[in-house]
């Protein structure tokens, strides 16, 4: 498979910036094992502007923006004796709106992964401690194929001289201020897709490429997935057109604990 980054540029460098507005991470509580990246302490939120468009067929397509707010709760001992989280997954229009339970998950931290369970899928989110270049099984813990995630970019020490940095990328049509996090493990789950440069001999049916950032003390701040099928009819083979799948964005625009 072809590795690459995703479609959208990331904009990754070594230098001091500024966070956007609540996401102050506190001070790190494993800063070389990497576990506080992955933030699970129960009484805590995380709010994100979710961009999602939803490719039905062959310029067939429904685009969405919306927001998104996870809470993390109680905790409980599963069938493998295992301590998880219940994660509450609410969503809303926007800000003028009230928040509506959409789902819930579990996410649980182990001697060496994350594993967050999404919709009755365990995903292994992180290894730790986490390795630029270092790479795992996404499936490991659900019996699907091998799905390699990788770390992109990670620095344990985050202090002046190594502190790495997320700019987030505009989508087209947007200005050229983004948020910008600083402290961040940067994750690719297999970024592929299956041409030999797109002609029309070899033209693209598939892309997939994932993207998760994480941020130290506050967890994930980042995730886009663009997965789609392109066409592969005589009228439209080799020019890029959508045929199904799914691009999906969140984007953090603010933290905090339950009970402030």
């Amino acid at each position: 498979m072809l590795k690459k980054l995703s479609l959208l540029s990331l904009i990754l460098i070594t230098a001091i910036a500024c966070s956007p507005s609540g996401s102050d991470s506190e001070p790190a509580l494993d800063p070389l094992t990497g576990e506080t990246y992955f933030f699970l302490r129960e009484g805590k939120f995380r709010e994100y502007d979710v961009y999602e468009i939803r490719y039905s067929a062959v310029d067939i397509s429904d685009t969405l923006r919306y927001q998104l707010r996870e809470e993390v709760r109680e905790q409980f001992t599963n069938a493998a004796g295992d301590i998880s989280h219940i994660i509450h997954r609410l969503i809303r229009a926007d800000a003028g709106q009230e928040w509506q339970l959409d789902s819930i998950w579990s996410a649980r931290l182990l001697d060496q992964f994350a594993v967050s369970v999404e919709n009755n899928l365990p995903i292994v989110k992180v290894k730790f401690p986490p390795v630029v270049n270092g790479s795992w099984d996404g499936n490991r813990y659900n019996g699907r194929a091998l799905d390699v995630f990788q770390v992109l970019t990670f620095s344990p020490l985050q202090d002046d001289e190594n502190n790495t940095v997320f700019t987030v990328p505009a989508l087209p049509g947007e200005g050229t201020v983004r948020p910008t996090f600083t402290e961040v493990l940067v994750i690719e789950q297999e970024a592929c897709q299956d041409d030999q440069g797109g002609t029309l001999d070899f033209p693209i049916t598939k892309r997939d490429f994932r993207t998760e950032v994480y941020k130290d003390s506050v967890g994930l701040v980042f995730k886009e997935y663009n997965v789609v099928t392109m066409c592969t009819r005589e009228d439209c083979v080799g020019q890029g057109i959508i045929q199904s799948g799914r691009f999906y964005r969140e984007v953090l625009i603010n933290d905090g604990d339950l009970d402030d």
